[in-house]
């Protein structure tokens, strides 16, 4: 009888259930996805919203890079640590991934461009993503307009260039209200030129319209108060291309801007390593990493290497 009740002491106490949740919100989602076979009361405990929500928030306060490697018709997807908007077009469709974060539901924006009697027509839909319906929904209507560069997601808004009416306007659409609003475009943010590169970023929570022409780099910001939008000039540098090293030099595009203030360059040349270049624009600073693991893709066939920013893992729907 002594044996018994000394072999019962010598057993461990259970780990406290919220000990487990923070140790288990600190692992891989994948690896979350096979916990969840151990048994119900993982499954039950790891599907508790409370456990997803901490989940989600640990992820976006560690960033990654994410790289989609496309050779022939594979696909391949890697991660990376990340120093401190997938478009598919085809035809007149477009089909654009957003977040509401009222309602913390991920939507799917879908245009769809059309002519009758000669006169454009643009439709678009929202589909809501994990309710196990998948139902496009019509949006209000508004008026036709095209497309033009670039796109990007902040804050439940997407904005992105098009021409209406005889002008260049941003669309800004809120994917908690499913409405349109269209602002102006500065006049000098207008000009077309050779080599210009437009791309639209998240700078600080707003709106950021980046253009590099040369050697000279201009960051805009949308700026709104009180309802009324207003574009204004917020960095204007040059020296670009001094910094860039001579194998990189002309062989790159904008990635976006990270939550240290930088903007990132990705390299697009596929027959020489990858590199990422940091810069920092307020600074007039960078810095210059190479990515390593794509050496075995150098002898493929079209071969297409994208580069995404703020990759984070979300178990919602695992």
């Amino acid at each position: 009888m002594e044996k018994l009740k000394q072999t019962q002491k010598d057993v461990p106490d259970p780990i406290p259930s919220d000990l487990l949740i923070d140790i288990f919100s600190r692992v891989p989602g994948k690896s979350v996805g096979r916990f969840h076979c151990l048994s119900k009361f993982w499954r039950s405990t790891l599907g508790l919203p409370y456990f997803t929500e901490l989940f989600f928030s640990k992820s976006l306060a560690s960033p990654r890079l994410l790289f989609s490697v496309r050779v022939d018709k594979k696909l391949f997807l890697f991660s990376s640590p990340q120093p401190h908007n997938p478009v598919n077009a085809k035809g007149t469709e477009t089909i654009s991934l957003g977040y509401d974060p009222i309602n913390k539901q991920f939507k799917v924006f879908c245009t769809n461009r059309s002519r009758s009697g000669g006169r454009p027509y643009t439709h678009h839909w929202v589909l809501t993503l994990g309710t196990g319906k998948l139902i496009w929904r019509p949006t209000m209507e508004c008026e036709p307009h095209h497309a033009g560069y670039g796109e990007i997601c902040i804050n439940g808004v997407l904005y992105y260039g098009a021409y209406f009416e005889g002008s260049y306007m941003m669309v800004c659409f809120d994917f908690t209200s499913e409405k349109f609003r269209f602002v102006k475009m500065h006049e000098e943010t207008l000009s077309v030129s050779v080599n210009m590169i437009r791309t639209l970023i998240n700078y600080k929570g707003n709106l950021g319209l980046l253009v590099i022409h040369g050697n000279e780099v201009v960051l805009w910001v949308l700026e709104e108060d009180a309802g009324n939008h207003k574009w204004s000039k917020s960095i204007c540098a040059a020296g670009l291309t001094s910094f860039l090293s001579e194998r990189i030099r002309n062989k790159f595009y904008v990635v976006g801007m990270n939550g240290a203030g930088e903007i990132v360059l990705s390299t697009y040349d596929q027959s020489n390593p990858l590199y990422i270049v940091y810069y920092n624009i307020e600074k007039n600073t960078f810095k210059e990493v190479q990515i390593m693991g794509f050496e075995e893709f150098q002898h493929g066939k079209n071969i297409v290497v994208s580069t995404f920013l703020d990759y984070v893992e979300n178990i919602k729907l695992v």
